[in-house]
């Protein structure tokens, strides 16, 4: 069945957009692992857990492609670019490691990102993760809402 003009001139964005849910959603396997390990982390402190919100994962995968990308890790030029109105505290922790677990190590052994990590004023979370050979390069994205 042949696609009316259009749909063939949306198909391009619909599947761009497929692309980033695909990387930055329940698929993103890196990601959730990561997720999973901040609320444990939460937990052992005695903290809620905080939920993922997509535009925070497409924010924090954003910024794991592009450091990726580049080879080395860096801090948001924007941090709130992209991130909706309303939101009151911001942080974002940026690692490079062979793994996602050794990534998550060595943030909770830094002060300042185990300080976002377990700050009791942050309500929610996006994580993005993109391995480039033997790296992988992770970005949490904290909110306060």
């Amino acid at each position: 069945m042949p696609l009316s003009r259009p749909l063939r001139r949306a198909l391009p964005l619909v599947l761009g957009i497929l692309v980033i849910a695909a990387a930055c959603g329940p698929g993103n396997t890196m990601a959730a692992d990561d997720a999973t390990m901040v609320n444990q982390l939460r937990g052992a402190n005695g903290m809620g857990q905080l939920p993922r919100r997509y535009e925070l994962d497409l924010k924090a995968q954003a910024q794991a492609d592009a450091m990726a990308n580049a080879g080395t890790i860096f801090h948001s030029a924007s941090l709130p670019s992209g991130v909706s109105p309303g939101w009151q505290l911001i942080g974002e922790n940026v690692a490079m490691a062979g793994s996602i677990p050794a990534a998550e190590a060595a943030l909770e052994a830094s002060p300042p990102h185990r300080e976002n990590l377990l700050n009791p004023y942050f309500t929610e979370m996006g994580i993005g993760a993109t391995q480039r050979g033997n790296a992988v390069f992770v970005a949490q994205v904290f909110v306060q809402r």
